[in-house]
């Protein structure tokens, strides 16, 4: 893992991508838990929607609700948003020919193996480091990183202020979101 200068314009950051170097080879590798890595693909409300939007299944067959729950004093559970659900080891939405559903991808997918990490450029284990990006495709990546960014923090937002307002039932398990609050089934 390597780190960048804290809170890089898009410029410095496409410079840094270049100097790593990167290509996608869509050897499916960040789709499988592996290594250090649990294969939790968190995913916001609005990322959520999108795949169901875009004929991904049903809300539950698309999305489970993230694993780390915190306990409350009544009593409830409570999780704050979701996850891809997977099927055999993997991302669920891996077919033969890669991602069926790349168009709507969550930023996680669409940024890694990178991410801004408290204004940092992270860089996770890939068999695509290393090799040759043009600088209008670091650019591109540069932009989606800053564009992950501002809707995660955006996210963020949206989910403290959910909390806020939200009145969790004693007992109940819960996910916290951008949208409200939804209670699990028991």
């Amino acid at each position: 893992m390597q780190a960048a200068r804290k809170n890089p314009d898009t410029r410095e950051l496409a410079a840094w991508i270049r100097s790593i170097g990167f290509s996608c080879r869509r050897c499916g590798a960040c789709c499988r838990p592996g290594g250090g890595d649990s294969g939790i693909v968190f995913l916001s409300h609005d990322e959520v929607e999108a795949l169901v939007a875009s004929g991904a299944g049903a809300w539950d067959e698309v999305a489970a609700p993230y694993p780390d729950f915190v306990s409350t004093p009544n009593g409830s559970a409570v999780t704050f948003g979701w996850c891809l659900r997977h099927e055999n080891g993997r991302c669920r939405f891996i077919g033969e020919e890669g991602c069926t559903r790349y168009s709507c991808r969550p930023w996680i997918c669409r940024t890694y193996p990178f991410a801004l990490v408290e204004g940092e450029l992270v860089v996770s284990e890939c068999p695509g480091l290393g090799m040759p990006v043009s600088p209008g495709e670091a650019l591109l990546i540069a932009e989606d990183l800053l564009d992950r960014a501002r809707h995660e923090a955006e996210d963020e937002e949206r989910v403290r202020a959910s909390f806020a307002s939200a009145r969790v039932p004693p007992g109940k398990r819960c996910v916290v979101d951008a949208s409200g609050m939804r209670i699990l089934g028991d």
